[in-house]
């Protein structure tokens, strides 16, 4: 069965972003987003509606974009100052709790720390 294209609004792309939202999908939330908005401004007449609406997706698209880019930092931190190669549940003891020295975990907690702090500049 062939989809139309031109039958997928905007509100299709909206509900699908929040869909991988949910799901933790940051970039495919994020491409998703500006597939909103991109058919929104190529659908609809230009009225208050639609600006706010615009901006809404494409900020949505923005927030998932940097909550991507802090879930690599912790990711990268993990791995570098921790030694854990993955965040992700595995579902087994072995593989998902670590022992860690005290001096690790500070370690690694100064470097999400300053992470932060050099994100927000």
């Amino acid at each position: 069965m062939s989809i139309d294209k031109n039958l997928i609004t905007h509100f299709d792309y909206a509900e699908e972003a929040e869909a991988a939202q949910r799901a933790g999908a940051w970039p495919q939330a994020a491409a998703l987003w500006r597939r909103a908005a991109d058919v929104l401004r190529a659908s609809a007449r230009q009225s208050p509606e639609t600006f706010d609406l615009y901006a809404k997706y494409q900020a949505a698209g923005e927030a998932c974009d940097a909550k991507h880019r802090v879930e690599r930092i912790v990711e990268d931190i993990a791995k570098t100052r921790l030694d854990i190669p993955t965040l992700r549940t595995r579902k087994s003891d072995r593989l998902d709790f670590h022992e860690l020295s005290v001096w690790i975990l500070k370690e690694a907690l100064l470097a999400a720390y300053e992470a932060g702090r050099d994100e927000a500049h």
